[in-house]
């Protein structure tokens, strides 16, 4: 008899790449290198401003608020292709929510900040009725036109009951109280992750595929089966969920929802933010807050000590701050669609490009060489 011996299944093959060559591969992608510099000098500022000081906490809370919203901005103007210069208004609309919302009685953090979100969403999707006809300039006037609106049906109201403004409670979760220092920088730091995961998780979805259409060519994406007016108006009520709750977060941030402090320079602020960063990335709104939240700030206390010690009168500056800012930040919004569209992130992405260039010339001359 003959032993027949049945042979053993081969194992399944294993992929022996180590995780390091992924890593490789993915930093390989264009890209990539950029938006890890940047994820990584945001990073080290975030935490280095929890540790930094009072005054420094301070600015990075209104770092994060004003992150929320140029992200909230970002949806429709970035990642939709809208034009809209109507930040401050959503801000408003989040703020006079809470306000109003804290003046009945309401207390819980997570209701106002949900209560802002359906208000925004909701004035969102009205605002959006223009955007189904107009487009380029009309557009951008009509989303100037509801920025007035807010404004001025802010003002009145607030004149009309309260005019210091509408005080909101101070902000405790739980047994915690969030109302300022650290415990008020992390919580608004956790928000802004949490936002910008979701834009992100959003955005790798059908939904995000059809904004990128939206913006690309609108009628392109109505030949293709997109449906415009719908994602159109999704684009719209998404936008102004996230800017009014940012709006509410800052007048926690403040303490009252005053219409005074949501203008048309905020707007404008908000804008350049998107521009400066980079306007259809998601890092680059972030980038941009950051640069135009605490620019005024490096302004007033460093460099006015810096032309101080140098024998400079710089009190022009500190006795017009508000004018000058605006003017700033508009001179710079301007530059920045003249010279380079794309922001920040469009140079880096240059100097990434650059490099790249450089790094495959010389290997081309070392293999030429050997």
């Amino acid at each position: 008899m003959t032993n027949l011996s049945k042979t053993a299944p081969a194992p399944a093959p294993t992929s022996s790449r180590p995780s390091g060559s992924r890593l490789l591969r993915m930093l390989a992608r264009k890209g990539t290198p950029t938006n890890v510099f940047v994820a990584v000098i945001l990073i080290a500022a975030g935490i280095w401003a929890s540790s930094a000081g009072p005054f420094v906490s301070l600015i990075g809370q209104s770092c994060a608020i004003f992150a929320i919203a140029a992200l909230g901005q970002s949806i429709l103007v970035g990642g939709a292709g809208q034009i809209a210069f109507s930040g401050g208004a959503f801000m408003a609309l989040g703020a006079f929510t809470g306000g109003l919302l804290a003046r009945a009685g309401v207390t819980n953090f997570f209701v106002i900040i949900i209560a802002s979100l359906v208000v925004g969403a909701v004035v969102g999707l009205i605002a959006g009725l223009p955007g189904l006809r107009f487009r380029g300039l009309y557009l951008l006037l009509s989303s100037i036109a509801l920025q007035f609106i807010v404004n001025s049906l802010t003002q009145n109201y607030q004149n009309a009951v309260d005019q210091p403004g509408f005080v909101l409670p101070p902000l405790i979760i739980g047994s915690v109280d969030f109302s300022s220092g650290t415990p008020l920088y992390l919580l608004l730091v956790v928000v802004l992750l949490l936002v910008y995961a979701g834009i992100a998780a959003v955005e790798r979805t059908g939904v995000g595929l059809a904004w990128k259409a939206l913006r690309e060519s609108e009628v392109a994406a109505a030949m293709t089966g997109v449906d415009v007016v719908r994602w159109k108006l999704y684009a719209f009520a998404a936008s102004g969920a996230v800017t009014g709750m940012a709006g509410a977060l800052f007048a926690y941030w403040v303490g009252r929802a005053d219409a005074a402090s949501y203008g048309l320079d905020l707007t404008i602020s908000i804008v350049t933010m998107l521009y400066i960063g980079g306007i259809r990335s998601r890092l680059g709104a972030i980038l941009g807050a950051v640069i135009i939240t605490a620019l005024p700030y490096f302004l007033q206390s460093q460099v006015s000590s810096w032309l101080n010690n140098a024998g400079i009168n710089f009190s022009f500056y500190l006795n017009n701050q508000s004018e000058i800012d605006a003017a700033l930040f508009s001179l710079l919004f301007l530059l920045v669609v003249l010279f380079e569209p794309g922001g920040i992130m469009s140079l880096l992405g240059k100097l990434e490009s650059w490099l790249r260039g450089l790094g495959r010339a010389r290997s081309t001359r070392k293999r030429d060489d050997a």
